[in-house]
């Protein structure tokens, strides 16, 4: 998949497999996006490591771009 000029890859990983708490952050990831919609997500979980491992989100977004131009 290609990227155009208002879509971003977004990913966030946080200790252990708490998935609330990853889409929290998912959720905070997005705030400078203006208008931040999901296209695709994918999680990994790595439970390899026990309950001390880690949980990845992968976004890719399509959002509105801020007009910067004066």
């Amino acid at each position: 998949m290609s990227l155009i000029r208002t879509q971003a890859i977004v990913t966030v990983t946080i200790p252990g497999h708490d998935m609330g708490r990853a889409a929290e952050n998912l959720r905070q990831a997005l705030a400078p996006y203006e208008g931040a919609r999901i296209i695709s997500l994918t999680s990994k979980t790595n439970w390899l490591e026990g309950w001390n491992g880690r949980t990845s989100l992968l976004a890719a977004i399509d959002y509105t771009p801020t007009n910067t131009a004066n």
